[in-house]
């Protein structure tokens, strides 16, 4: 901070204020100091002076240190709030470190006071970086949702008009077909288009399905995986394995729940658009205070250390972190991928 630290400080001594002065000086602390000795003056000077940190007297004319600090976070300052007094109870000074002060210091022994404000504002900065980490991780998590859902909307374009489209319009010309001839050319056209409606209609289906996960309310999310495996497209070529054998009992949080099959599902579509695998296996347990997800194929793997454009794993990472999980990758070219999910439980 290269402007002098700017003090708000709650006392009615002036020479309780000059000695708290001399100390801060002492310690070669550069600061701007103003000194209030009642409520409508403190709560201007946190308006208009927006102090960096607090100092409070604890019993004041009509006014105490609590109700400071409860004015000081009802007006939105975060400032460090520390108790400057000559005598508090243990049981007081407790009571108002849980309501968010800082610190506490007796008068009597104010050559703590230095230290108490430099370790008050070097927490603060640390909870400041901690918010912006914290606000910069949920801009990635909106971006990479964003960029999924461009992506998916991609995905559904080409399967509509590469794939359902031509379908549907090799139906329409063997019902041209049919409507010109009245024998057995007629009765294949009239198969062919069957067929070809039924196939439409199972695209559309397994298309839809990728798209709305099913409801979990009442099913386990053991049953869920299953599910997802058994309607995986055949012409993915991929032999799966399911392994729950130690997923003994089904979680009660939904959104947790959700998050996992997510997460399979979107890796199951890394391995079959990326991985070249012939096997993938997904492995689901649960311990008493956390939930483990196990991905593993055998593909051609890839170096996790280095950066790629795709949004699969960023997607993945983004699900995990949202419930303070962790994600680790195991893999190398030509080993494979393994991905190992673990998400902590609400107690």
């Amino acid at each position: 901070m290269n402007r002098p630290l700017k003090i708000l400080h709650l006392e009615d001594l002036a020479a309780d204020a000059e000695m708290v002065d001399r100390v801060l000086r002492k310690s070669k602390l550069r600061f701007e100091k103003k000194v209030v000795i009642d409520k409508p003056d403190f709560l201007k000077a946190l308006r208009e002076f927006q102090p960096d940190i607090i100092l409070s007297d604890h019993s004041l004319p009509a006014f105490n240190s609590l109700e400071a600090l409860k004015i000081t976070r009802e007006e939105g300052s975060l400032s460090p709030f520390i108790l400057v007094t000559a005598t508090v109870s243990e049981e007081y000074a407790v009571s108002v470190i849980k309501e968010g002060a800082s610190d506490y210091i007796l008068k009597d022994r104010l050559e703590r006071l230095p230290n108490a404000v430099q370790n008050a504002l070097d927490r603060r900065r640390t909870e400041e970086e901690l918010a912006r980490q914290r606000e910069l991780q949920q801009k990635l998590v909106m971006e990479t949702s964003i960029q999924v859902q461009e992506k998916e909307r991609e995905q559904i374009g080409k399967e509509l008009h590469d794939n359902i489209n031509q379908i549907l319009a090799a139906a329409k010309l063997y019902l041209d077909i049919a409507a010109k001839y009245n024998d057995d050319t007629q009765t294949v056209a009239l198969q062919k288009c069957q067929r070809n409606l039924n196939l439409a209609m199972e695209e559309i289906r397994q298309l839809s399905q990728s798209l709305v996960a099913p409801s979990l309310g009442g099913m386990g999310l053991d049953q869920a995986l299953r599910k997802l495996l058994e309607n995986f497209p055949l012409s993915a070529s991929l032999k799966l394995n399911l392994d729950t054998t130690g997923y003994l009992e089904d979680i009660d949080n939904e959104g947790i729940k959700l998050t996992c099959y997510r997460i399979a599902q979107v890796q199951l579509n890394n391995i079959v658009k990326h991985a070249r695998a012939k096997n993938a296996a997904i492995k689901l347990e649960q311990v008493p205070d956390r939930l483990m997800l196990t991905i593993h194929d055998d593909g051609i793997g890839f170096n996790p250390e280095k950066k790629t454009g795709g949004i699969g794993l960023r997607n993945i990472r983004n699900r995990v972190s949202f419930y303070n999980g962790t994600l680790e990758i195991d893999s190398a070219p030509g080993r494979g991928c393994t991905l190992i999910i673990t998400i902590p439980l609400p107690g």
